[in-house]
């Protein structure tokens, strides 16, 4: 992945990475998919290392499920109640692999929500 320029180009990748594990999901891509996971990881780091996580709010309102997904799962540690309201949404919608993910990301919700994820993230 080329080097993030700013937060505008960070959220630009961001999109563009959550698009590609989206269809690589769905055709079963699983290593396009997991180089585009990486990506997304190296992208929410910057974020954290730069102190504007909070960023990827600008997603919550997106028609992309996924993208909505995405940014609720790693804003989730910083705004719980507003996150686990919009993967709820996700999975109640029944569309597919969307909602799909949303339920087994409420499975785990225990973990996301919890603020040493972060940890992880920081430390690859």
């Amino acid at each position: 992945m080329r080097k993030i320029k700013n937060v505008e180009d960070a959220l630009i990748l961001f999109e563009t990475h959550v698009n590609t594990i989206h269809e690589c999901s769905k055709s079963g891509n699983y290593r396009k998919s997991n180089r585009a996971y990486s990506h997304v990881e190296t992208i929410v780091k910057y974020l954290l290392e730069n102190h504007v996580l909070e960023s990827l709010k600008t997603f919550y309102e997106s028609n992309n499920l996924f993208l909505r997904l995405y940014a609720a799962t790693y804003l989730a540690p910083v705004d719980s109640e507003t996150c686990y309201k919009i993967i709820k949404e996700i999975m109640d919608k029944d569309e597919g692999w969307a909602s799909f993910e949303a339920e087994y990301t409420l499975k785990d919700w225990s973990k996301l929500s919890n603020p040493k994820v972060y940890d992880r993230i920081l430390a690859k």
